[in-house]
């Protein structure tokens, strides 16, 4: 909130806006576009002015201006291109990964399989023992 310079008294609005153009000083580039507001303190009755805004501007050649335009809109396509090969790559990612978890699922139903064969042939082998196992001990008898 602007404050009198006389008095220091807070004043809430300008009693007029404009605009001032500033050309550029001494190793600066471009104009500057400020946005004044004069204020009139309510208690010592004294304008003042305050600068609301400032806006820079560079000015350059129309033909400077149209091939940073068309690199800007060739930069867009090229930023859109990429971020649809970047969303397949993603959608490849997932899929893959997909089928990395079902590779993996088979792989141990495989290795499971040739557990359950294996057990199956030693719970065989076992029973053919105590078969012949329970005959010696009944001919012992």
């Amino acid at each position: 909130m602007p404050v009198c310079p006389n008095c220091g008294t807070s004043t809430d609005t300008p009693t007029k806006v404009f605009s001032v153009i500033v050309e550029p000083g001494e190793g600066e580039r471009g104009l500057t576009q400020r946005k004044v507001g004069m204020y009139q303190c309510p208690k010592c009755g004294s304008k003042f002015p305050i600068i609301i805004s400032r806006q820079k501007y560079l000015v350059m050649a129309e033909d400077q201006l149209k091939k940073i335009q068309s690199d800007v809109k060739d930069l867009r396509k090229s930023n859109e291109d990429l971020e649809r090969t970047i969303e397949g790559l993603k959608r490849n990612q997932e899929e893959l990964h997909e089928l990395l978890k079902s590779r993996e699922k088979e792989s141990q139903m495989k290795q499971l399989e040739v557990k359950l064969q294996a057990l199956e042939n030693q719970v065989s082998y076992l029973r053919k023992e105590k078969g012949e196992l329970e005959e010696k001990v009944s001919k012992f008898r």
